[in-house]
């Protein structure tokens, strides 16, 4: 990105907290999941017909052809039609999927607090929030299937999550700056919310300025919880995909500036950190650096 972030300043929570009704429990719609009404509705958009013309999607199901749709669909206005089609069919799904209850997880002690290891799908997690690792648009990954947890967060949680990243890049006047973070509501996912950070990318040899920001995000996403006054929060291995950090130095970046964390804040409403772990090597790391 050819924009400086350096000196701009993100704005804060109640900044957009009211736009995006984080005060308000989401009640998805409740009819029935029609298909092809969502389909027809996608396919009629500027971005639905031009990628359809393209013929890649002739392959795939009409129920993959919604998700790639829904991918390539720009961020603004979402009518309450397409919210609700949209929330119908992540519902069916949803009753389908094997939800981890967050609270029934093992954990050992840290600062007072509960830590818990686990390996799982992270939008299969039922928990107070969830973090997801955004690049700096914060409006979620525009490549159909792409295996990166922006997407599939995006993908589960459905087409309102785009919109209220929107709201908030276009009150805030700029791209989010590496190490922060920002909080939107759960919607179709078990969690109630999801809480977007930008975690720095390594292209080569890695730097002080890469582990400071890796920290950074860390301790943003813990403070936004806490301002929320959140209970438990998952973490996603922050960076360590697509943007290339060092998954060993990463989970001792995490661990050192979570415990730190904690010790800092004794009388926290954050009751339990979960450290979620996408593959067996990230789990054995976890292991590793808090045992």
């Amino acid at each position: 990105m050819s924009q400086n972030l350096n000196n701009l300043v993100g704005i804060g929570l109640q900044a957009y907290a009211q736009p995006l009704h984080l005060d308000e429990t989401f009640i998805p719609y409740q009819g029935p999941a029609h298909i092809e009404t969502l389909y027809a509705l996608l396919a009629e958009e500027d971005s639905g017909q031009l990628l359809l013309k393209q013929k890649q999607l002739d392959r795939f199901s009409k129920r993959d052809r919604i998700r790639a749709l829904l991918t390539v669909r720009p961020a603004g206005k979402v009518s309450q039609e397409l919210a609700d089609l949209n929330d119908a069919i992540l519902q069916e799904e949803l009753t389908q999927k094997v939800v981890t209850d967050s609270c029934e997880l093992d954990s050992f002690a840290c600062a007072g607090r509960s830590i818990s290891i686990w390996q799982g799908d992270i939008t299969q997690l039922k928990v107070d929030a969830i973090v997801n690792a955004a690049n700096s648009q914060l409006l979620g990954c525009f490549i159909p299937f792409h295996p990166c947890i922006d997407y599939a967060i995006h993908d589960a949680a459905g087409v309102q999550l785009r919109r209220d990243c929107d709201i908030i890049i276009t009150r805030q006047g700029h791209p989010e700056k590496t190490g922060e973070a920002k909080i939107t509501r759960g919607y179709n996912l078990p969690a109630s919310f999801v809480i977007h950070t930008v975690g720095p990318i390594v292209r080569e040899t890695i730097r002080d300025t890469e582990r400071q920001q890796l920290r950074a995000s860390y301790k943003s996403c813990l403070d936004l919880a806490e301002e929320m006054h959140l209970k438990s929060i998952a973490l996603c291995a922050i960076s360590t995909g697509v943007f290339g950090f060092p998954k060993d130095e990463a989970a001792y970046i995490a661990k050192e500036t979570i415990q730190m964390w904690l010790h800092e804040h004794p009388k926290s409403s954050l009751q339990h950190v979960i450290m979620n772990a996408f593959d067996e090597e990230t789990q054995r790391l976890y292991e590793e650096v808090w045992t």
